[in-house]
């Protein structure tokens, strides 16, 4: 397929993505994990109809670079954020604790994997091993929306879950920073021969990088809101970021969430920049999960046991995290065992994490983290939601007889979905 018509679908799908969030649509249209434009991009690559050859990918790397990076940019400026307000401390914490928890569950289980089916040891094996942890860490926030708002649910347990999805973003980012520092500094005409540099030192200089181009972009968008010049700062902070990561061989995802977070701190504008680049979330995530699920690749004999033993470890893990939101909050008791595999689903910063490995560690690393992610996404697409759903009905926060609501075009989850 000629490169220009693959751009001009991935344009047409951007502009699905702006009509699905215009407010013309109605409540829930699409998956909320994004799933279907994942196992779209799968059946056109090269497995099944061969559309999207590798070498045609290829070409499109770069702009799929940019769009993993802006995606990092939005999760930044909505870190720790629920329904216009901060999250509590105490929340944001244990989001992350769920998270950590979570995905070092996975990536101990893929570590001893690795040594009982892959020749990888040392450094490629962690890289493996911590990659698969950091894509299967997270829970996506636009499922525990989606179920909220299409099921009308209210009330604290419902408000526990939405506030830790929200909250457990930092700590794969953090992983996926140190990941990318290993081999940092591809770019330098010289070698920092300081121990312990290549492990903490690079992911730390990708945070800070992150960190001081937030603080110029909220000095630049100065006291005055301007939509016109703060789409100017926005791209232009954006692009020296990924650009400079990419070419040090850091992870611009990691920099680009530690950006936002900044700004989302620092400016007094931070509502009406979130208001601002709101709408582009769908239109640059839509294309970008196509590209995602057409780099998928299936090769190795050791990938499926890979993939299987970490979906495993990561249902394992989210049960046993129901367990403790049990013990750790009374209205939650109510909810049944189902209220773990309720945060089951994961999606755009999962997919996110498992392309930028694939971009960056092509073959069996890049590969079995890219699979895991999408198999993740799939299968939480399948489970969490419907989970979730029960968890709170046993709850009493949904109504057992209650359809879904009908869409006038102006609620929450036609803006935010």
């Amino acid at each position: 397929m000629n490169a220009l018509l693959v751009l001009m679908g991935l344009l047409l799908l951007s502009y699905v993505g702006s009509f699905l969030v215009s407010g013309r649509t109605i409540r829930g249209f699409g998956l909320p994990s994004g799933a279907e434009y994942v196992l779209l991009g799968f059946v056109l690559g090269p497995y099944v109809l061969g559309l999207l050859e590798r070498s045609l990918l290829a070409t499109f790397d770069p702009i799929a670079d940019v769009a993993l990076g802006w995606l990092a940019l939005l999760i930044g400026l909505d870190f720790g954020i629920h329904e216009g307000h901060r999250v509590r401390a105490q929340r944001l914490f244990g989001g992350a604790l769920v998270s950590l928890f979570t995905g070092g569950l996975v990536a101990a289980v893929v570590w001893v994997v690795l040594g009982k089916v892959t020749p990888l040891v040392g450094v490629d094996r962690g890289m493996l091993a911590g990659g698969a942890g950091a894509a299967c860490a997270e829970t996506t926030r636009h499922a525990i929306r989606w179920v909220v708002e299409r099921h009308r649910a209210s009330g604290p347990v419902s408000d526990l879950v939405a506030e830790l999805a929200e909250s457990d973003d930092i700590v794969p980012l953090l992983a996926v920073a140190l990941l990318f520092g290993v081999q940092g500094g591809i770019a330098l005409p010289f070698t920092l021969r300081v121990p312990g540099f290549d492990v903490w030192g690079w992911g730390t200089a990708t945070l800070l990088l992150g960190v001081v181009l937030g603080m110029m972009a909220a000095l630049l968008l100065g006291r005055d809101f301007r939509r016109s010049e703060s789409w100017g700062v926005l791209v232009g902070v954006s692009l020296l970021c990924i650009g400079t990561t990419a070419r040090l061989g850091l992870s611009s995802i990691s920099a680009m969430f530690a950006m936002g977070a900044t700004i989302a701190a620092l400016s007094r504008h931070r509502v009406a920049i979130r208001e601002l680049v709101a709408p582009t979330e769908r239109p640059v995530l839509h294309p970008a999960l196509l590209l995602a699920g057409a780099h998928v690749e299936l090769r190795g004999v050791a990938l499926p046991f890979i993939v299987l033993f970490a979906i495993a470890a990561r249902t394992i893990a989210k049960s046993l995290v129901g367990v403790a939101i049990k013990a750790a909050s009374r209205p939650a008791r109510a909810a049944g065992p189902t209220l773990g595999l309720g945060l089951l689903s994961s999606g755009a910063l999962a997919m996110t994490i498992g392309l930028a490995f694939a971009l960056r560690f092509p073959g069996l690393i890049g590969d079995s983290v890219l699979a895991t992610a999408a198999t993740a996404t799939l299968l939480g697409e399948f489970v969490g939601p419907a989970c979730l759903r029960v968890a709170l009905k046993q709850a009493g926060e949904v109504d057992a007889l209650s359809d879904p609501p009908p869409d006038d075009g102006t609620s929450k989850e036609a803006v935010a979905s």
